[in-house]
């Protein structure tokens, strides 16, 4: 399946099930939620889409101009699996391997391509997987990300740093 490929599902899908909602809901488009399967984003990933203040966030986490352009174009495997309340994520990110494993609810440890290590807590949060920094950057900066799947084929990722926000989409290869 190649990337950009997506399933697209509107309330008029199901009504069979409920015939009884008016067409001003039936023809809504809405997010069906279904719980973060971590097992289920293990493939091959590529950047699809994301808010226009994109770049903003990329500079605020640290990332020059350049790396963002980079990761635009980037393809990265990542292999996860939950094992009980334990997550653990192999990510091959621009020829550097990364692999972290954090148990939901508990502060760990994390590290990033470039070797930095950082606290973070990840937890389920209805149908997203949520990751908290309390200090990314070293000096208190507080990020906050939430993934959720759009669609079997699609990752959606809000992005919190202090009062700035915005989103992104990977798309599996």
């Amino acid at each position: 399946r190649a990337c950009g490929s997506q399933a697209s599902y509107t309330w008029a899908d199901l009504s069979q099930t409920r015939p009884s909602l008016p067409p001003s809901v039936l023809n809504k488009p809405r997010r069906l939620k279904m719980p973060y399967d971590v097992a289920k984003s293990s493939g091959k990933w590529k950047h699809h889409s994301h808010s226009d203040n994109y770049p903003q966030i990329m500079e605020k986490l640290g990332y020059p101009a350049e790396m963002f352009e980079k990761l635009k174009q980037m393809e990265f495997p990542v292999e996860s699996k939950m094992e009980g309340n334990v997550m653990t994520s192999k990510v091959d990110f621009d020829g550097k391997k990364m692999e972290n494993s954090y148990t939901l609810g508990e502060e760990g440890e994390e590290t990033d391509p470039a070797g930095k290590k950082r606290k973070v807590t990840y937890t389920m949060e209805g149908d997203n997987l949520v990751s908290v920094y309390p200090d990314y950057d070293g000096k208190g900066l507080h990020v906050r990300t939430s993934r959720h799947f759009a669609d079997d084929n699609t990752i959606h990722t809000d992005i919190k740093i202090g009062d700035l926000e915005g989103w992104t989409r990977s798309q599996r290869c």
